[in-house]
């Protein structure tokens, strides 16, 4: 593998604005191509995976043979002791070579970025999430040991990134017209790039309103019978088989906001003046952070053109899996087992096709496709 030291002077910088006030241009990709590979599993930790290096491995070779991507415009990061120190997935070096993927990217360029390692949640500071939890990836020195010090553990805390930091090194500075597709093999990855159009149906084209049908089943997967790639530890969550689900995720909170409007109204004559107005106090501050979190919604739509294939749900886990006794994440297996069979899918046909293989092996996560803008599902996937 041969490549440059990061460089980052010119990286584009665009301003942020609303895809309501400029147009978006979908990707040619027929510019230049990078991509950056992450493995962490987190060696000799007491929260060790197996299947992160595999993962970035074979996808560096199915890169190469498949898709045509220069080797010297390729970076692995792994937690590998064949690598050099400027090699290891740390925060800092993780930081710096996302800089580097964006660095000198021009319309019609397409940019890879696959991270496979763990993924978690945190309590959201800022208060643009509708959950009150940032999504995060765990850089290899922001864990540490069970018997660490207070200190330590409070220094490693700060080594995480949230949704917050990949979004603005990922996604803000690319210019209209670039191409960015991302895979986060890890857990509670939904909405790890925090893109405002989430993809999750059987059939048709980006459009408002969402259908979920659903029911609860004891499955494996997401991490029930496997080692799970988050730091929360196992969870049995609710398994969603969704029959038409295309929708953004700001239109969800309007109706929330409606709702709260009239149960206010109501308050004042059901209730004494008094508990109306303690009831009223807590409802107008639910309905700030609605409104933030709308805000923020229509600032990360994106005129570039981000596509962001994750894991599972921000409420589920990953499994680190072993398929055909090779250690590897299940969606990085699923995702090049779909390509390897047809290499020119629709992003339909390939998040069919990846959702498909999980449940045939009994996996309870549920891969999402999230983008930047809207899109049509029709169109070709290209790496």
């Amino acid at each position: 593998m041969v490549y440059d030291e990061p460089q980052y002077e010119k990286v584009h910088r665009v301003e942020r604005t609303t895809v309501s006030t400029q147009e978006w241009v979908t990707s040619d990709c027929t510019g230049q191509k990078k991509a950056l590979l992450i493995g962490i599993n987190y060696v000799g930790s007491d929260n060790a995976l197996e299947g992160c290096h595999s993962d970035v491995d074979r996808m560096y070779r199915f890169l190469v043979e498949n898709y045509g991507l220069d080797e010297r415009n390729i970076c692995v990061l792994k937690d590998s002791e064949s690598l050099s120190e400027k090699y290891w997935p740390t925060r800092d070096n993780i930081i710096s070579w996302m800089r580097w993927l964006v660095t000198d990217i021009e319309p019609n360029d397409s940019i890879f970025f696959h991270y496979s390692g763990h993924g978690g949640q945190r309590r959201d500071v800022d208060g643009d999430e509708k959950d009150y939890y940032d999504e995060c990836i765990y850089p290899v020195d922001s864990l540490t040991s069970e018997d660490a010090s207070e200190e330590e553990s409070a220094l490693a805390e700060r080594k995480v990134l949230d949704d917050d930091i990949l979004h603005r090194i990922l996604v803000s500075s690319l210019p209209k017209g670039a191409r960015l597709t991302a895979i986060f093999d890890s857990c509670h990855s939904g909405s790890v790039l925090d893109l405002p159009f989430v993809y999750s149906a059987a059939s048709g084209d980006l459009k408002e309103g969402r259908r979920l049908e659903y029911e609860d089943r004891e499955e494996r997967g997401g991490g029930w019978g496997r080692r799970a790639r988050g730091i929360l530890g196992l969870e049995k969550k609710e398994v969603f088989e969704v029959r038409e689900d295309v929708f953004r995720v700001g239109d969800m909170l309007e109706a929330t906001k409606n709702i709260l409007e009239e149960t206010g109204k109501k308050l004042f004559v059901e209730k004494d003046s008094e508990g109306a107005l303690e009831d009223i106090g807590r409802l107008q501050g639910v309905k700030a952070h609605v409104e933030k979190v709308e805000e923020m919604q229509r600032r990360n739509e994106s005129l570039a053109d981000v596509v962001l294939i994750s894991g599972c749900k921000d409420t589920q886990t990953s499994a680190d899996a072993n398929e055909d006794g090779v250690p590897t994440g299940a969606l990085s297996w699923a995702l090049m087992e779909s390509l390897r069979e047809n290499s020119e899918p629709t992003y339909f046909e390939l998040l069919n096709s990846i959702r498909s293989k999980l449940r045939k092996e009994r996996y309870a996560q549920l891969p999402q496709l999230s983008s930047g803008h809207p899109m049509d599902l029709s169109t070709v996937f290209i790496a």
